[in-house]
C-alpha cells in the first residue's frame, strides 16, 4: 500500500509541474493581479477536480469507459474550451496592467474560470478518470473510499503547487509587466502556449 501511494504521489505531482492550461492560468492572473488572485483561480482549479473526484467515486468513468464516443465528445468541449482560453489571453490588452476597475471586474472571475478551466481540462480528465483507477489496490479499502481520499489528495497537490507557483511570479515581475507592451507580449505567449497544448492532443488522436 506505501509503495502503491508513493507512486500515485510522483505521477501526480509530475503531471501536475509540467506546464498546462491550469499553470499557465493561475500564473497569468498571478502576474496581473497578485497573489490574492493566484489563490482564488488555484482554489477554483482544485475545486473543478474535486467533482472529477466526485464522479470516479460514483463510478462514472465507468460509464466513459463503456462510451467511448462520450469519453471523446467531453475531451474535444475541454479543447474547444482550450481554444477560448488562447482566444482570451491573446486579445487580453488590459489584463496585466493594475488599473482598479480593471482588477475588480478580473479578479470576481478567477474562481470561476478557475474552475472552468480544470473541469474542461482534458489531461485533468484522463488523470482521474483513466490513471488514478490504476492504482486501486482492492484488498485495500472500498473502490469509492479510494478515489474520494487520493483523488483529494490529487486535488490538494493542486492547490498547494499552483499557488506557489503564483506567490513566485507575483513579485518583482508585476513591475515589469506594468509596461503594458511588455504585459502584452507575456500574454501572447501565453496564448500560444495554451494553443499549442489543444493541438499537441488534437495530433495525439489522429495519430
Amino acid at each position: 500500500m506505501a509503495t502503491n501511494t508513493l507512486l500515485f504521489l510522483m505521477t501526480s505531482l509530475s503531471l501536475i509541474i509540467v506546464p498546462g492550461p491550469d499553470m499557465l492560468y493561475v500564473t497569468s492572473r498571478a502576474l496581473a493581479s497578485g497573489r490574492p488572485a493566484a489563490l482564488k483561480a488555484s482554489l477554483g482549479i482544485s475545486a473543478g477536480y474535486l467533482v472529477f473526484t466526485v464522479l470516479v467515486a460514483a463510478g462514472f468513468q465507468s460509464v466513459l469507459m463503456a462510451e467511448p464516443r462520450l469519453f471523446q465528445a467531453m475531451r474535444y468541449v475541454g479543447l474547444a474550451y482550450l481554444m477560448y482560453l488562447a482566444y482570451r489571453l491573446f486579445f487580453a490588452d488590459g489584463m496585466w496592467t493594475s488599473g482598479e476597475k480593471l482588477q475588480e471586474t478580473t479578479e470576481t472571475n478567477d474562481l470561476k474560470f478557475g474552475f472552468m478551466t480544470s473541469l474542461l481540462n482534458p489531461k485533468g480528465m484522463l488523470f482521474y478518470f483513466s490513471l488514478l483507477p490504476q492504482f486501486y489496490l482492492p484488498e485495500a479499502m472500498p473502490f469509492w473510499v479510494y478515489a474520494l481520499v487520493f483523488g483529494m489528495v490529487s486535488s490538494t497537490l493542486c492547490l498547494i503547487v499552483y499557488y506557489g507557483v503564483g506567490s513566485l511570479v507575483s513579485g518583482p515581475a508585476r513591475l515589469w509587466l506594468a509596461n503594458s507592451n511588455n504585459g502584452k507580449r507575456i500574454s501572447m505567449l501565453a496564448s500560444m502556449c495554451v494553443f499549442a497544448v489543444g493541438v499537441s492532443m488534437v495530433l495525439s488522436d489522429m495519430a
